[in-house]
């Protein structure tokens, strides 16, 4: 008698549950391996492989084990495992349907034991933010800072909000937005402890998903007029096409004989140099939904689908909610400048990021108008894989510049390219990343370069003016400051050379440099010995909130994860070297020690 078909929900359950006792037997295997004696090669205070060299040289030579040779071989096996678990792509590929399985067919102890055994262990620093504190203390002791990641954010779920009230979406998510503010609190307090840390905040997870993207969609509708009403393309609009732009918005004031007053009043803030246009930058800073002064305008009593004004608004209640968001952000950075610790505004998706960048520019002007020793409270991240990003970040400059702060900018590829392309391709829409690789490296390096060449601008106008030589370019003469976040060697490398080459010291943190925990450790502790500000993102939060950064460091970065042939090398080298070393001392065989792995 043949046996029945097994049915598809079968199979996976068999998948799930194969794939678990499969992981869980190789995290075992793994974590009786380095209960094993320890074997650290007590000559390396001796014979390191750092020369203390250029620091070009250093990053260049894929042999310098200084990433690796003062680790425990406990985190030397674990990063072996995790990093070749990394290379299989069917692996990463099905990861979150593994756990996604499990957690229907009730597995999530053992997926959560193994995760935490393996990835969690090497890309996050703990469930809570007191846990990362020795994480915090090792980086530090190898000349690395830390950036604090409560890694907590959101995403539209539209099918999970179907069976709700409009009342109840905003009760829930202010709830939930209240709630982070407290524990982004803690995150602060507790990166306080170490000098010169940040604090890492997304602006998803202090508000509405659904409230950013109105307020996106509203911001670029009505940047979209502004370029469209500005028809010789100089850039400026006229007074009486500023009129016209303004009666686009949905404001209760439309037909009311004072909307002309309050247009003239706009206009005259607006227009700072008295020529009779506008342009862009100051259009926006004027006409805000920053400013209580008018939100207002933005008001509508429609919803988008039904709106017959040219640029959608927001109900009043979705603008109070907008302020309440302000809110949040601006106690946290007041408390934040109280403990000297700075904010790290990461980016996300496309479809959030105007209204994330209208949020930390608006807290750049009011938290980096005034210089500190220790630089700006507030940086911004700008994701170059975008092909509008290069420009964002040349009229942001123009923006700080005109109102007197200090833009800090952190530049990164970019970590949502397969769901923005599947998001586009789906909705009909532009892809908004660059077309390949090589346009995307073309984008960063040239968002590297303008920062880099408004600093020398910067310098060049201290030296004609013969200032005293402690008066050079600092924290507190710099426009702008640089955050180069990036796995990429070749563009560490191209940062460190234009350093050299426009004199911008290393100390001056003008310019440093970042990476993930976990990855790449050869570069930071590079950068870090040789007096580069450099520093780690350090991810923490409950395993069941962290694994999704997981999934998506390995999805998104799969060119980073999957091209660790350099580290894994490295790795494999250092345990080679301290089995061998074990051995000889066994058998009491003279150790000569080695020289340095780098040429000098």
């Amino acid at each position: 008698m043949c046996a029945a078909k097994a049915s598809p929900s079968t199979f996976w359950t068999k998948t799930a549950i194969g794939g678990t006792i499969a992981l869980a037997t190789s995290a075992t295997l793994l974590n009786q391996l380095t209960k094993a004696p320890q074997m650290e090669a007590n000559a390396h205070n001796s014979s390191s492989s750092f020369t203390g060299g250029n620091v070009v040289q250093d990053l260049k030579d894929e042999h310098n084990r200084i990433g690796v040779e003062k680790k425990s071989t406990t985190d030397l096996l674990l990063s072996m495992f995790v990093y070749k678990l990394c290379t299989f792509s069917l692996l990463v590929d099905l990861a979150p349907k593994i756990i996604h399985l499990a957690e229907m067919v009730q597995l999530t102890p053992p997926v959560y034991w193994v995760v935490r055994k393996t990835f969690f262990a090497q890309f996050c620093g703990g469930e809570t933010a007191e846990d990362c504190i020795g994480t915090m203390k090792s980086l530090g002791n190898g000349g690395i800072g830390s950036i604090l990641d409560l890694s907590i954010e959101v995403d539209l779920d539209e099918s999970d909000l179907d069976s709700q009230t409009p009342e109840e979406i905003r009760s829930r998510f202010n709830k939930s937005a209240d709630n982070i503010a407290d524990q982004i609190s803690t995150c602060i307090a507790t990166a306080s402890h170490m000098a010169k840390s940040f604090a890492a905040i997304k602006i998803t997870a202090m508000g509405s998903p659904l409230l950013l993207q109105q307020v996106s969609n509203t911001l670029t509708t009505l940047e979209s007029r502004f370029r469209a009403m500005n028809q010789d393309k100089d850039g400026k609009i006229t007074k009486d096409e500023f009129k016209q732009l303004v009666k686009m918005l949905p404001s209760p004031l439309q037909n009311h004989d004072s909307l002309d007053a309050v247009v003239d009043q706009l206009f005259k803030e607006a227009d700072k140099d008295k020529d009779g246009r506008v342009d862009w930058v100051d259009f926006a800073c004027t006409v805000s939904l920053n400013r209580d002064e008018t939100r207002a305008l933005f008001t509508s009593e429609q919803a988008d689908s039904e709106a017959t004004t040219a640029v959608p608004g927001l109900f009043k209640e979705d603008l109070d909610d907008y302020k309440r968001l302000l809110t949040r952000m601006e106690k946290l950075c007041d408390q934040a400048e109280t403990t000297r610790t700075r904010l790290m505004i990461d980016a996300e998706q496309s479809y959030f990021q105007p209204a994330i960048d209208n949020v930390a520019l608006h807290l750049q002007e009011h938290y980096n108008h005034t210089p500190h020793a220790d630089g700006p409270l507030i940086f911004n991240t700008y994701q170059m894989y975008l092909k509008d990003a290069l420009g964002r970040l040349q009229q942001d400059y123009t923006r700080a510049q005109r109102n007197n702060y200090v833009l800090a900018a952190k530049l990164v590829r970019g970590a949502y390219m397969v769901s923005e392309r599947k998001r586009a391709l789906e909705l009909g829409l532009e892809d908004p990343i660059c077309d390949g690789i090589v346009a995307t490296h073309v984008s960063y390096n040239a968002g590297v370069d303008f920062m880099l060449g408004e600093m020398a601008h910067q310098q060049k106008s201290i030296e004609a003016k013969e200032e005293k030589k402690d008066d050079a370019l600092s924290m507190k003469s710099s426009p702008v400051v640089l955050f180069v976040a990036s796995h990429n060697k070749d563009s560490v490398i191209r940062t460190c050379e234009r350093m050299q080459d426009l004199g911008v010291s290393p100390q001056s943190e003008l310019v440093v440099f970042g990476q993930l925990m976990g990855m790449c450790d050869q570069i930071s502790y590079t950068l870090g010995q040789h007096g580069y500000g450099i520093y780690k993102y350090v991810p923490y939060g409950p395993i069941h909130h962290v694994i999704p950064y997981l999934i998506r460091r390995a999805q998104e970065n799969s060119s980073v994860l999957g091209g660790v042939a350099v580290e894994r090398n490295l790795l494999w080298e250092e345990l080679k070297m301290r089995f061998s070393t074990s051995r000889a001392q066994i058998q009491g065989v003279p150790i000569v020690p080695a020289g340095p792995a780098t040429a000098m």
